[in-house]
């Protein structure tokens, strides 16, 4: 068994602790290490983690329609 850093954040399968959050230690068994290092979701101790996800949301459209004028 060896400490791996998670570089993204992932769900432990069943009997584990849950979920691993990104950036937090892992305690992990080779085999179990080669199968999450191949995904891309963890890494050596002190290794980069992996860049934030962007924000997706469309901007605000600047050509907003007028408000109704005319109230009866």
């Amino acid at each position: 068994m060896r400490e791996y850093a998670a570089l993204k954040g992932f769900a432990a399968p069943e009997g584990e602790d849950g979920y691993v959050k990104r950036g937090s230690g892992v305690l992990l068994s080779e085999a179990r290490a080669r199968e999450l290092r191949r995904s891309g979701l963890i890494g050596d101790m002190g290794e980069k983690l992996a860049p934030l996800p962007q924000n997706k949301m469309t901007p605000e459209p600047k050509n907003k329609a007028a408000k109704p004028s005319g109230s009866k």
